[in-house]
């Protein structure tokens, strides 16, 4: 059975993590908790997960995947909830939806094949937030100008990488795929980082951005960056973070908000249980 949880950090590397408790997170590192939604007994300790790594101090971007429909209206509805949960504690939220990361295989593919399929697409969008950070470009994007750009805007986060040789096609079919969201070039803000190769041309350049612009309209464009990538050819590889989408779904109308005075006290339960576990560590 897969595991529902992963915690991910960008530092040095990507790399996954104990739980929150066991591991201190370090400053200035964004940090992803990835979640598979559904099953209710997990809703609580998911809430406590998530507000152990955002009292760290970093950036925490959640990365939801919404069950398969045919697991059953019952099980989508508690991913709904979790997923509206995770929101509300995460600085931004990536979701995919199970049911589109399935027109990626075919039928004939295995469970556990079409499982590590989905948890390579979501932890390839951590990787590319991790390139364009650590690579030095022409024009950089660093940890300041992604934490500004998500708090600016409320509502998912999707971050796309798209590698090719021309513009031959249509710009909006070259970066299609099944799991992006459906107003994925409707966003409010936006980030484009351009890695070329030696002998892309300028001309190359600017239909590239020309055409970025075009198809991302209605966002407010709020950095563009740019990398030398040392290969031969006319290859181009563009990375695409959206913000202020909507969400994939309208929150249960049962939905309660955490309560301010229930998270002051779950800070003052941790804030208690590290004292302890200091004094004892003293003691012995």
């Amino acid at each position: 059975m897969e595991t529902t949880e992963k915690i991910y950090q960008i530092s040095h590397e990507v790399s996954e993590l104990d739980k929150p408790e066991t591991k201190d997170i370090l400053s200035n590192n964004i940090s992803f908790y990835r979640f598979i939604g559904g099953n209710p007994s997990e809703t609580e300790d998911l809430t406590n997960q998530l507000y152990a790594l955002k009292e760290q101090k970093d950036l925490l971007i959640g990365i939801f995947r919404f069950p398969f429909r045919f697991e059953g209206k019952k099980r989508f509805q508690t991913a709904t909830t979790q997923y509206f949960r995770m929101k509300e504690i995460c600085n931004a939220v990536i979701y995919f939806h199970s049911d589109e990361l399935m027109k990626l295989i075919d039928n004939s593919t295995t469970i556990r094949e079409a499982n590590q399929t989905f948890n390579s697409i979501e932890e390839q969008t951590i990787q590319s937030l991790k390139q364009i950070i650590e690579e030095p470009g022409d024009m950089n994007i660093d940890f300041q100008d992604i934490e500004t750009f998500i708090n600016k805007a409320k509502g998912p986060l999707f971050i796309h990488t798209v590698e090719g040789e021309s513009f031959d096609i249509p710009l909006k079919y070259l970066i299609s795929t099944p799991y992006l969201p459906e107003d994925f070039t409707d966003g409010k803000q936006l980030i484009i980082n351009i890695g070329y190769t030696r002998d892309v041309n300028m001309e190359t350049f600017r239909q590239i951005n020309l055409r970025l612009h075009d198809l991302f309209s209605k966002a407010d464009l709020f950095k563009i960056g740019s990398h030398f990538i040392d290969e031969p050819g006319e290859r181009f590889k563009i990375t695409l973070i959206v913000n202020g989408i909507e969400d994939p779904i309208e929150a249960p109308d049962d939905y309660k908000k955490l309560s301010r005075y229930m998270n002051l006290f779950r800070k003052w339960q941790r804030f208690a249980e590290k004292g302890k576990r200091r004094f004892q560590h003293l003691k012995n």
